[in-house]
């Protein structure tokens, strides 16, 4: 392997490691009402990561909350990242947001 493609390999956990301490740190309620998060995709170049919320999270009334929020406040806590999807067994909430949301949001 070379060094830039290690050096991106190691960027790229980094970043998992950042998202998924941001969803732990910030979302605690996914797992405590039984829910989970995978980091489904991590692009550098493009500043975009995709989360699935499965488990409880997978029909819950207040995922659509969760997933605003967390595609509002992940840009702004994770300097790589410009782009959120998060997608749950709901249809039409994976669309990305990116960081120039207005800071007014109430999460």
């Amino acid at each position: 392997m070379s060094e830039s493609a290690q050096s991106t390999d190691e960027q790229e956990d980094a970043v998992r490691e950042e998202v998924s301490l941001f969803l732990q740190r910030n979302f605690p309620q996914i797992q405590a009402h039984g829910g989970d998060s995978s980091i489904t995709e991590v692009d550098l170049e493009e500043g975009h990561v995709a989360i699935t919320l499965s488990g409880a999270c997978d029909g819950c009334g207040v995922s659509s909350m969760t997933t605003e929020a967390i595609k509002q406040r992940l840009p702004r806590d994770v300097e790589a990242i410009d782009t959120v999807a998060v997608s749950t067994g709901f249809d039409g909430l994976s669309e990305g947001t990116n960081r120039h949301i207005s800071d007014d949001v109430p999460f």
